[in-house]
């Protein structure tokens, strides 16, 4: 049960989008972060690179409305399948196409480059240095001159209790106490054993990776990118950085 369960964990999710259901609002706090550091203008081109069920696309939508152009992949098809689904339940599928790629093989497009790439997520589950700085070259060929990478990663202070913390406090104050009564008693109790505990005892066991602040801008910089921000985000479980492309010569 416990093999099928690792093995298993993102696609049941994505498919069943219990993995939706489940997130925490800290988690999708995260995601606002990542959408408050976009570039201004309206034709931007982003790369979602391990998109998920394209939980992303909730937060981006008012930018795809406006012109932003979202490409997604991932390595899961049950993952291209909903975020393509979502997609088209928000009315914006004619500027989102999502593609089944691994984030460690050349991406499958026509040589596009864009002016984001967003890693939310996506890098840690990659199982040594050697892969993740692969997958890291390949978002670096992605971008375009002036492009921005923005990428979140957990920490090594990944907590599952200070996340559900955060996460009914946030969700009282933006939908009031009865619905963070609600997240806290019936929804964030299976939030923790399915979800945030797994992921705990993967980061505590080193099958995935977890950083410290300085691993993280290492990691970046050793990829080819100048590391201009980084900033504590899930309740102090994970880091956002943002990055562009080192100027070299």
């Amino acid at each position: 049960m416990g093999k099928f369960y690792s093995k298993n964990y993102w696609s049941v999710g994505f498919q069943s989008r219990l993995y939706d259901r489940l997130s925490p609002e800290s988690y999708l706090e995260s995601m606002r972060r990542v959408v408050a550091f976009l570039p201004e203008g309206k034709s931007l081109t982003l790369l979602d690179a391990g998109c998920g069920s394209g939980l992303l696309l909730r937060f981006l939508e008012a930018r795809i409305r406006e012109g932003l152009v979202y490409t997604g992949t991932d390595l899961l098809k049950s993952g291209v399948g909903q975020a393509l689904l979502r997609a088209q339940e928000l009315g914006i599928a004619d500027r989102v196409s999502c593609f089944q790629s691994n984030l460690t093989s050349p991406y499958p497009g026509d040589g596009q480059k864009f002016d984001v790439v967003v890693g939310h997520f996506s890098l840690y589950t990659l199982a040594s240095n050697e892969l993740r700085q692969l997958a890291l070259k390949n978002l670096k060929a992605f971008m375009k001159m002036e492009g921005v990478l923005i990428l979140t990663n957990p920490s090594v202070d990944y907590d599952a209790d200070s996340i559900i913390e955060q996460s009914v406090r946030l969700v009282r104050e933006r939908h009031g106490i009865l619905a963070s009564l609600i997240k806290q008693y019936l929804v964030y109790p299976f939030t923790k054993a399915i979800g945030l505990r797994f992921i705990q005892k993967q980061l505590s066991s080193g099958k995935w990776q977890a950083y410290t602040r300085e691993e993280f801008s290492q990691e970046m910089e050793r990829a080819g990118f100048a590391v201009q921000h980084i900033e504590e985000v899930y309740a102090g479980s994970a880091f956002l950085g943002i990055g562009r492309l080192a100027l070299t010569g």
